[in-house]
């Protein structure tokens, strides 16, 4: 896969047409923001719901949408012609005394769509929660969402 593009935990990044983005998830959740116009898209890997003000602004969905968007803006992209497709927020740890932790993942996926919805972008797709890792691959050529999850693949298509 020729200009493949990892986007780390807590990290955004964006790019056009022939790149794909890629990251790894579990109870994080991948944004992938996608302009049809442009063939251009970006990538947030969210580690945490809300921003306390303290750190890496892009750890937080509060945050690091609104950073994503800016960037994509600046490179030519029109809110427009954005989408969305979101993935991840799996449950991935198992605690007795600390429900914040258990539900991270859930809460996760409301920052996520609380972030999205007060800017303007809709979601398409969703591949979210369960209790699995995930894989997902962005093709900035036509849009779509490759998730990889237990041994088995799902595309999303919807632009």
């Amino acid at each position: 896969m020729n200009n493949l593009i990892n986007i780390g935990v807590a990290q955004i990044g964006s790019a056009e047409n022939p790149a794909v983005l890629r990251t790894i998830l579990g109870s994080c959740v991948g944004i992938c923001i996608y302009d049809r116009s442009k063939k251009i898209g970006g990538m947030a890997h969210i580690l945490l719901p809300k921003n306390n003000g303290k750190g890496n602004d892009e750890k937080y969905a509060d945050t690091a949408i609104p950073m994503l968007i800016q960037k994509m803006l600046k490179q030519g992209c029109s809110k427009e012609f954005m989408t969305a497709k979101i993935a991840g927020g799996s449950s991935m740890f198992k605690f007795k005394s600390s429900a914040s932790l258990s539900n991270i993942g859930d809460n996760n996926v409301i920052s996520t769509r609380e972030a999205l919805k007060a800017s303007g972008i809709n979601v398409v797709a969703e591949d979210i929660g369960g209790n699995v890792g995930r894989v997902i691959d962005f093709f900035l050529e036509d849009g779509r969402m490759k998730v990889k999850a237990a041994g088995n693949e799902q595309l999303y298509y919807k632009v």
